[in-house]
């Protein structure tokens, strides 16, 4: 699996234009541009911190999706970005990784999902490769590997239109709340 700076760079610019609506980027800008290049860098930054914490990433054979799974029980670290090979291009942006990071800094998957998880995040197909069958194909390989070690797999999602894409996946909603500083919507799932 190659895990180098070209091949996650090459990954988050295709998750840079599917998460251009997702609500959770639309609260940090209204600037397209601004939130393809935050979408990009910061999804960048997850995947260097990812690819140096261990994580598991499941590649699509033919290069049009991802998902990581990262154990439950271990938290994001904002000191991170200064680890990563993009910082110098994510400092200037700082205020809006703030805010990102505000927003979903609050979800709690330990808390909801369990310690004996593994969360997905991200996930993502490419446009041109969605209602394929690549997402649930990734999920699948995935599922293969952690559920017959005795951990369970969630996830959480700020985009309601997702919910039923993962219950068709064979996730099931086990709670809903509102971070009303921000007006979002966070869904818990695990896979039943």
């Amino acid at each position: 699996m190659d895990l180098s700076n070209k091949t996650l760079r090459k990954y988050a610019e295709m998750a840079s234009e599917v998460f251009m609506e997702d609500p959770v980027y639309l609260k940090v800008t209204n600037s397209k541009w601004l939130r393809k290049i935050i979408i990009r860098e910061g999804l960048l930054i997850r995947m260097y911190e990812s690819r140096n914490n261990g994580d598991l990433f499941y590649f699509d054979e033919e290069g049009r999706g991802m998902l990581i799974l990262k154990k439950a029980t271990r938290e994001l670290q904002f000191t991170e970005l200064l680890k990563c090979p993009n910082a110098p291009v994510v400092l200037p942006l700082l205020p809006y990784v703030v805010k990102l990071m505000d927003i979903t800094g609050r979800c709690d998957n330990k808390g909801v999902i369990g310690e004996d998880s593994y969360i997905i995040s991200p996930i993502f197909v490419g446009k041109d490769y969605q209602k394929q069958g690549v997402a649930k194909n990734l999920v699948k390989r995935a599922a293969a590997d952690i559920l017959s070690q005795g951990y369970k797999i969630g996830l959480d999602t700020q985009n309601p239109a997702n919910v039923p894409k993962y219950e068709k996946m064979g996730f099931e909603l086990i709670k809903q709340e509102v971070f009303e500083r921000h007006q979002i919507n966070n869904y818990y799932m695990v896979m039943k």
